[in-house]
């Protein structure tokens, strides 16, 4: 049978000041330790996930720029070889106008010689018939 006494009191009593003790010196420290690492943990946690959010900020903002800056880099490319074209035609043009001169100055010097060489020419066909008409005339 089991027998209830005085003694059973104070084991009761006993027990539950080593829990208390147990409590005051080993568990709640821990317990404090603990709290204030994972208070830690989540503040380092939170820090982690704002800087992740800032850097995929940045990189979204980098992607935009380099975007824009490729656009511009496009636009400033298509901009030099539009110039460097039309320069280019202006000076094909210019050549040509220079050259289309030059070959009008030319046909019209060639023009000009072939009719003084005509001129030239009937002069002396007229003077050589006159010379063979006076040999016919005095030979016969």
């Amino acid at each position: 049978m089991l027998y209830i006494d005085y003694t059973l009191a104070i084991q009761i009593v006993q027990f539950l000041v080593i829990i208390f003790i147990a409590k005051k010196m080993i568990l709640d420290p821990v317990m404090g330790t603990v709290n204030t690492r994972d208070s830690k943990i989540e503040g380092m946690k939170s820090e982690a996930e704002a800087l992740k959010a800032k850097v995929e900020q940045y990189k979204a903002d980098y992607t935009e720029k380099m975007v824009q800056m490729r656009a511009e880099l496009a636009d400033y490319h298509k901009k030099i070889k539009d110039e460097a074209s039309k320069e280019a035609y202006a000076q094909v043009a210019a050549v040509k106008a220079d050259i289309d001169a030059k070959i009008l100055a030319a046909r019209t010097e060639i023009q000009a010689e072939s009719a003084k060489a005509k001129t030239e020419m009937d002069a002396m066909v007229k003077e050589i018939s006159d010379l063979i008409a006076d040999r016919i005339m005095l030979s016969a």
